[in-house]
């Protein structure tokens, strides 16, 4: 059994989804946060690792029927990640190789300009490179068997291992651009777009706005763009921002909220993001798995593989109303 048969096999032992591989040569022409030296000097290969959202809880939390099974679900989905990437980790120190497996999310490069956020490694480009996916509209990695529900995590390593094929190019998407009305802080845009290119594939996905119109409303700061919105994430704070026209206005009014002392996630937030994140498992662990709570997250949610699918989840995000503090704090699982 070749190395790359060895970690495919515990990893799907493991009850991972999907797996894939990529090389440092497959990812020259892709941004900077693609670079593995950056992480590992002598890196050679990346092991992309995938793990599908449960369904039957994603409908419910859209809906706001149930807020604490798909939190409980995605957190689980975090700690098989981990535990899958730590094993690969050691199995490829024990051979004699380095590896790394960097935290999932919320660690950012120092010295970039104000909410850049850029990662050491990003998870999707290598989603991407390695096969697991597409690159869609919304900026995240599409699978074909799970849509974009999906976790995702890297183990960097200076071991050559024989890289995946990236998926057939294709407008997966559809042109669909449901994404875009499911975020109420106007993260996307309906027309404008930028392209990236990743192991020789070049994908077009919504331009980015200010990366703050993200960071608040999936922290969990912010959960309707003002009072006068009909439905809500599962955050119940309502703040008075500007519509998609203006980021300036947007970070500056944002900046602003945040010296209130009423709105302490928001500032704790806006420091964390500006700041090196979260740096290790530990930090990651009690951050992801103890403290927090997913509030929205709805861009990901929504983008199932059937377009039907796609149309019934926004259907049941627009339709599902507000929530207030004593909903979000009472409301109970009810799935089995």
């Amino acid at each position: 059994m070749s190395m790359k048969e060895e970690i495919t096999s515990i990893a799907r032992e493991m009850g991972l989804d999907k797996i894939g591989f990529t090389s440092k040569e497959r990812l020259k022409d892709a941004p900077p946060s693609a670079d593995l030296a950056y992480i590992l000097p002598n890196a050679k290969s990346a092991i992309s690792l995938c793990v599908a959202l449960d369904k039957a809880a994603i409908r419910p939390y859209l809906s706001k029927q149930d807020l604490w099974a798909h939190n409980t679900d995605h957190k689980a989905t975090y700690f098989k990640l981990k535990l899958v990437a730590q094993t690969i980790q050691r199995l490829l120190e024990d051979k004699g190789y380095q590896a790394v497996c960097p935290v999932i999310n919320d660690e950012y490069r120092e010295g970039q300009p104000f909410m850049a956020m850029v990662p050491p490694l990003s998870h999707k480009y290598m989603a991407v490179a390695s096969g697991i996916g597409w690159f869609g509209w919304n900026q995240l990695v599409l699978t074909p068997e799970y849509g974009a529900p999906v976790a995702l995590t890297t183990v960097v390593t200076s071991a050559e291992l024989e890289p995946d094929d990236p998926l057939e190019e294709g407008d997966w998407c559809q042109d669909c651009r449901l994404c875009v009305p499911s975020c109420p802080t106007h993260f996307l845009s309906m027309k404008d777009e930028e392209t990236v290119t990743i192991a020789g594939h070049t994908y077009r996905h919504s331009k980015a706005r200010s990366k703050m119109r993200c960071l608040i409303c999936c922290g969990g700061a912010v959960g309707v763009n003002d009072h006068t919105d009909t439905w809500s994430t599962w955050c119940p704070i309502a703040l008075e921002l500007p519509g998609p026209d203006d980021d300036q206005v947007f970070e500056q009014r944002a900046l602003e909220y945040a010296k209130d002392p009423k709105h302490t996630r928001l500032k704790r937030l806006l420091d964390f993001s500006t700041g090196k994140g979260v740096t290790n498992w530990e930090e990651f662990d009690f951050c992801y798995l103890i403290e927090n709570w997913f509030t929205c997250g709805n861009c990901m949610l929504i983008c199932w593989p059937e377009m039907k699918d796609r149309k019934e989840n926004l259907r049941l995000l627009r339709t599902s109303g507000k929530v207030t503090k004593n909903d979000t704090y009472m409301r109970v699982s009810t799935l089995e």
